[in-house]
């Protein structure tokens, strides 16, 4: 009986001096999450607000069809993100990481991608039309629809592409080097 109480009292005793207690490692998961939701929630907020978001993270953010054209968004991070249907018209996003992103129906006109991360990001039906797409990173992407009319692509990666009834580039522009400008013809 008195090995019990000892360690009772051990255990009373470093409660109260504030030897730390470890929290579940699920408590940990919860609180990254929360403070990750709350920093994405900033930088759209300041976006939103500001048009301009250089440089910042919106890694699978789900802006959507937001009216976001003028905006400079140079060097941002919109890896997985939802952004279909979204207004870029005259937006600069160049060097922007969107691989994997979701621009379907997104309206790019004017846009200044240069050296944009594009791969395996979903371009349906979105309007390219005189971007500038100079060696930005398409592979993968699917252009099925797109609108590339007078868009500016020299030196851009375009290799393992769907251009399926795109306009202003066609897959026999593009051919096995994956290297094209509409310009060249």
């Amino acid at each position: 009986m008195w090995i019990s109480k000892a360690v009772a009292f051990l255990i009373v005793a470093c409660l109260c001096v504030g030897m730390p207690f470890a929290a579940p490692a699920w408590a940990d998961d919860a609180e990254d999450a929360a403070i990750e939701a709350a920093r994405l929630a900033t930088q759209l907020e300041h976006l939103i607000n500001t048009g301009r978001c250089v440089n910042c993270d919106l890694t699978s953010a789900k802006i959507g069809a937001q009216k976001l054209n003028g905006a400079r968004l140079t060097g941002a991070k919109l890896t997985g993100a939802d952004l279909a249907g979204a207004d870029f018209r005259q937006a600069e996003l160049a060097k922007a990481k969107m691989s994997g992103a979701n621009l379907s129906g997104a309206n790019l006109e004017g846009a200044n991608l240069t050296g944009a991360d594009l791969s395996e990001a979903n371009l349906t039906g979105a309007n390219l039309r005189s971007a500038d797409l100079t060696g930005s990173d398409l592979s993968g992407a699917n252009l099925t629809g797109a609108d590339f009319w007078g868009a500016e692509i020299r030196r851009a990666d375009l290799t393992d592409l769907n251009v399926d009834k795109s306009v202003g580039i066609t897959e026999e522009e593009v051919g096995s080097s994956g290297k094209v400008s509409i310009f060249d013809r």
